[in-house]
Parts: structure tokens; sequence; C-alpha cells
């Protein structure tokens, strides 16, 4: 089910650029300031979103709209808004103790918690993946395809309850945390795509 309700003046920034401070990310300010990842690489050519940005790196910000636009809203669970970046609701897959931030060297989270503790699917969407993956060392492994240009990865699981084609609301269990793959200890180690590349997962939340 689909739900289109009007934007009125979206009062968004009109700076054309905009100075990165702590804790931010390249999808938290295309979010911020209601313009896509997309658009916001393109107006900063050779910045690569598989890097952390920089305190006081200066951004240049591609036009925005500026009169009533239509939302849509999708009811599979992730209270996803159109335009992308002026909201995104998601959830942490699983409370867990935070071991291996997102980095160059580590493009995701990982998270500890016991084996078999339940994990969610941090928005609403579509298995795409759910079998275990030895080659890149990920174990029984997770992906969901959230319709948008965004993908999720969960890995190293003890076990998958879902099934690829299988449909899937925020918060919703999918798997149980564990050690499996090339992996030191129980946790998830949690990935987020957009458009099949990878971004840190703290812009979600």
């Amino acid at each position: 089910m689909l739900l289109t309700l009007g934007l009125a003046a979206l009062s968004l920034s009109t700076a054309a650029t905009v100075t990165v401070k702590p804790g931010d990310t390249l999808y938290g300010i295309a979010r911020r300031q209601g313009v896509s990842l997309e658009a916001l690489l393109a107006k900063n050519k050779g910045l690569n979103p598989q890097l952390a940005l920089k305190v006081g790196q200066v951004l240049q910000l591609p036009d925005r709209p500026s009169a009533t636009r239509a939302a849509t809203v999708t009811a599979t669970g992730g209270a996803t808004v159109r335009p992308a970046g002026i909201r995104v609701t998601s959830v942490l897959p699983v409370q867990g103790r935070l071991t291996s931030p997102y980095s160059p060297a580590h493009l995701g989270l990982d998270l500890a918690a016991p084996t078999g503790t339940p994990f969610v699917a941090a928005r609403g969407g579509r298995v795409t993946e759910s079998r275990f993956d030895a080659r890149t060392g990920w174990g029984w492994t997770i992906v969901l395809d959230h319709g948008d240009g965004m993908t999720t990865r969960y890995s190293h699981n003890s076990a998958n309850l879902v099934q690829v084609g299988q449909t899937v609301e925020t918060g919703q269990v999918i798997g149980r945390v564990g050690s499996t793959g090339n992996s030191t200890g129980p946790h998830l180690d949690f990935r987020v795509m957009v458009n099949g590349k990878v971004i840190n997962p703290m812009g979600l939340y």
C-alpha cells in the first residue's frame, strides 16, 4: 500500500556549501540537506564514499527543491519517505557492544552479542541473499534490498531465519548472532550499501 502526502516548503538550507562537523557522514549530510547521495557525490567530484570525511572539509551542495513536493510512504515496515534524504527510519539490528566501528579498513559495524541473540532488519525490504558465504569469510549471511537503492548485509550469523524472496518489516527478527566464517567471536557484522557503494551505517541513526 502506498500513501501520498503533500510536503509544503521543505524548509531546507539555502547554503551552497556545508562544512563537515564531527560525526558527519555523506549519507547523513545528504539526508539533512534534502538531496540524494548520488547528487552530492556528483557535485563533489573525486569524493570517495568509502572514506571517512574530514572535520572542516567543505562540500558543495547540489540544487535542492524549494517548492511543494510529493512524498511517498511505503507500508513495508520502513516508513521510507521520498524525496530520499528527508527522513529514513531505521533500527539498530542488535543491541550489542561496538567492537569495530566503521573505517576505511572495516566497512561496517561489528556488534558483539552472545551466540544465538536475535537480530532484526534495520529497515523493511526483500531478502535477496540468505546463505553460507565461505568465499568471502562472512559465514551465514543475509542481504536485504530496501527498494530505493539501499541494501543492508548481516553476517557471521549462527542461524538465518528468512529465505530469499521473503519480504520483511523494520524490526522483524531475521537471524541469530554467531561466529561463522572468518570470525574471532560472536558478533554481527552490519553493512550498508547505497547504489552498490558502502556507506557508514551510523549515517542512518
